[in-house]
C-alpha cells in the first residue's frame, strides 16, 4: 500500500527499569546456556503499574510531543498480548478515556505481536477514509508480563518479555516522518504453531502457567516445523519486497531498520539475516535491553531512533515485525525533521485523575 498523506506526528514510551539478565541467571530464574545464545542485556520489569495505566502514560508523551488536541482525533487502537487487569473488559476505551478523550472510537487490536503494526494500516485507511471529524489516530500498547500464570524468562524459547506502554501518533496533517509504505501479509493457517495440540478451553486455566515452549515442540512433534519455518520466511520476504517496492525503495538505501526484540536464533542467526542487511543497521541494540515489549517493540525502537539521534532528514526507515497467527506487517517511513521532544515527561499518577478524564 503506497500512502500519500500519512505520517508519524510523534511516537512515546513508558518503560520501567531494567533487570539485568545476569542477575536472573544467578538467582536460578533464566538458563545461563540460553541467556549467551539469546544475547539479552537487561530486561524491562514492572511489579505495580496496570498494562493501561502504562498505555495512557505512554499515549500522554505522545500526544504532548505530537501538540495533536483532543479534537483531533477520531481513532485510538490498542494492542496487547496478555492480561490487561481486568476480565471481559474494554482496555481500548480506558485507555481512549485518559488520552483523546471520552468520545472517540477506540478498539482494541489482538493479533500478537504484530498488533501495532498492523494498526498502521487499519489507522491510516481509516483517516484517509474520512471517517470521524479528526485527522489524527492514536495507536498504544502495553503488556506486563507477572507470575505465576506467566513466566517472562521461560515462556518462549526465543523471547525474554519486557513489560511495558507504547504510542504512536499518526496524523493526514504532517509529522516528524511520513509513511511512504505498509504491507501486511499474512498465512492464518499457522496459527497452529502457537496452539500446539491444545484443546480450546471452555474457560481459562489459571493453575496452569502459558507455556508457549511446550506448544511449539508438540507442533513440531507433528512433522510441521519444516514446513512452517519456510512459510513464514515466504512471508516475510513477501511483506518486506512488498513494502520496499510500493515506496520506490532499495535495501541500500534504508538507514536503519526497526525490528522486534526477539532473542537471537540458533547459531546467532537473527532478523538482520532474514531481511538481508547489516545488523548495525537494526534496533537489536536497544531491543536486547528492554526484552520482548510484546506489540510495542515497534514504537518504542522508533522512539529510540529519534531520540538518539540515530536517524536524520531524508533518511528510509523500515519497520518490520510479524505476529503469531502468522501476520507479517513491513512499513517504510522517510524522516522528514528531527524533533525535539526533549524528556517527554507525563504526570506518574493516572488513576487519581481519572475522576476529571472521564
Amino acid at each position: 500500500m503506497k500512502w500519500d498523506d500519512l505520517y508519524v506526528a510523534a511516537v512515546g514510551t513508558w518503560l520501567p527499569g531494567a533487570l539485568p539478565v545476569e542477575r536472573a541467571v544467578e538467582e536460578g530464574r533464566y538458563d545461563a546456556e540460553r541467556a549467551r545464545a539469546r544475547d539479552y542485556v537487561s530486561v524491562c520489569v514492572d511489579e505495580d503499574t496496570a498494562p493501561p495505566d502504562m498505555a495512557v502514560r505512554a499515549g500522554r508523551s505522545a500526544l504532548e510531543r505530537s501538540g495533536t488536541a483532543e479534537r483531533d482525533f477520531s481513532l485510538l487502537l490498542h494492542s496487547s498480548l496478555w492480561y490487561q487487569g481486568l476480565d471481559i473488559w474494554p482496555t481500548a476505551s480506558y485507555v481512549a478515556a485518559d488520552t483523546v478523550g471520552r468520545f472517540v472510537p477506540a478498539f482494541d487490536v489482538q493479533q500478537r505481536c504484530n498488533g501495532a503494526l498492523g494498526a498502521i494500516e487499519l489507522a491510516g485507511a481509516h483517516l484517509r477514509a474520512g471517517i470521524g471529524k479528526g485527522h489524527a489516530a492514536l495507536v498504544t500498547t502495553a503488556d506486563r508480563f507477572a507470575p505465576p500464570a506467566v513466566d517472562r524468562w521461560n515462556m518462549h524459547d526465543y523471547n525474554v518479555y519486557g513489560d511495558g506502554g507504547t504510542a504512536m501518533v499518526l496524523s493526514t496533517r504532517g509529522g516528524f516522518a511520513r509513511v511512504l509504505s505498509t504491507a501486511t501479509v499474512v498465512d492464518n493457517s499457522l496459527e497452529a504453531a502457537a496452539r500446539g495440540d491444545q484443546p480450546l478451553r471452555r474457560a481459562p486455566d489459571p493453575g496452569t502457567p502459558v507455556d508457549l515452549v511446550a506448544r511449539a515442540a508438540r507442533h513440531a512433534a507433528a512433522g510441521d516445523a519444516k514446513q512452517t519455518e519456510l512459510r513464514t520466511g515466504r512471508l516475510i520476504n513477501q511483506a518486506r519486497n512488498q513494502a520496499l517496492a510500493d515506496s520506490r525503495t532499495q535495501l541500500k538505501d534504508l538507514a536503519r531498520v526497526v525490528i522486534g526484540a526477539t532473542g537471537r536464533f540458533e547459531h546467532g542467526y537473527h532478523f538482520h539475516h532474514l531481511l538481508q542487511v547489516p545488523e548495525s543497521l537494526t534496533t537489536w541494540e536497544y531491543g536486547r535491553t528492554t526484552g520482548h515489549i510484546g506489540a510495542g517493540d515497534w514504537n518504542a525502537g522508533l522512539d529510540w531512533l529519534v531520540r538518539t539521534r540515530a536517524v536524520a532528514p531524508g533518511d528510509r526507515v523500515l519497520l518490520f515485525g510479524g505476529g503469531a497467527g502468522y501476520s507479517c506487517t513491513a512499513a517504510v517511513l522517510e524522516i522528514t525533521e528531527l524533533p525535539d521532544w526533549g524528556d517527554g515527561r507525563v504526570p506518574t499518577s493516572v488513576t487519581d485523575e481519572r475522576s476529571g478524564g472521564a
